[in-house]
């Protein structure tokens, strides 16, 4: 009789709309929060297959940039942070400063100075990054090497200009961009110049580089804030791909229980019998 009790209890409420749109919302959940789980370790896993190209290509022995990167061309996935070399001189005059590159959370430019080879075809080289002063203000350049140099850096892709978000306008001032856009760099300049750009890492005369903090820095990408991101988002999500189905039984226990203990308790005075939900 206390089975059939309890059964008759959960069929009273089980099969109301509220519950079975809480199971059908419980049922739904858990294959959405797998997919969104796979999702993200996909995210992992192609977090983990960057971080060693970034590693095994900022590694290796520096080629001539001629050897991967030509003019009008483009900086392939496999070829991007390869470690490259540049012989030449640097054309201060068409250094420019790129807009909105924040560090350590405060705002600054990067700095661009094109290296022009005894071919005549300029490699764009990244400096690196100066702190804004103020805002609105300009930091102040250090010169450029004079003579010949040799610049040893990684090669990086041409930046896109985004559909929406900062770009390249006609506001932007004379000798500054929002982007590292190679081909539209490349027609203000009186030579031809290699696809994608060097991130410096070492010159010959030493520098002045501009400081000396370069991004992202590849002995840290392995194993770091990334991989760990997508590694936590994923476990969350398969948490709680378990977690419904457990807190719609726990649901369903706590009214049951409810249901029993509201009829096992006397009436109010006055004879009204107390409600079931």
């Amino acid at each position: 009789m206390a089975v059939s009790s309890d059964r008759r209890n959960y069929r009273e409420f089980l099969l109301t709309p509220r519950w079975l749109s809480l199971l059908l919302i419980a049922l739904l959940s858990i294959p959405a929060c797998v997919e969104l789980g796979r999702w993200q370790w996909h995210r992992l896993e192609q977090a983990r297959a960057n971080n060693h190209l970034i590693t095994d290509n900022s590694r290796g022995t520096p080629v001539p940039v001629d050897q991967l990167s030509s003019v009008g061309g483009t900086v392939t996935g496999t070829q991007r942070w390869r470690a490259v070399e540049v012989k030449g001189t640097y054309d201060g005059g068409h250094t420019l400063l790129v807009r909105n590159r924040s560090r350590d959370n405060g705002p600054g430019f990067q700095v661009l100075t094109p290296v022009v080879t005894a071919g005549g075809t300029a490699a764009v080289v990244d400096r690196g990054w100066l702190p804004a002063p103020e805002p609105g203000g300009l930091p102040d350049l250090p010169a450029v090497p004079t003579g010949a140099v040799t610049v040893t850096g990684l090669l990086r892709p041409t930046e896109t200009q985004p559909s929406r978000g900062p770009h390249d306008g006609p506001d932007v001032p004379a000798g500054q961009v929002v982007r590292i856009d190679i081909p539209r760099i490349s027609k203000n300049l009186p030579y031809p110049v290699y696809a994608g750009y060097v991130d410096l890492r070492a010159q010959d005369p030493a520098p002045p580089i501009v400081d000396g903090q370069f991004t992202p820095d590849p002995d840290s990408l392995p194993g770091g804030e990334t991989e760990m991101l997508h590694l936590a988002y994923a476990s969350q999500w398969f948490v709680f791909a378990g977690v419904a189905p457990l807190g719609f039984l726990m649901l369903v226990r706590r009214e049951a229980a409810d249901r029993r203990d509201a009829r096992g308790r006397p009436a109010p005075k006055g004879g009204t019998p107390l409600p079931t939900t």
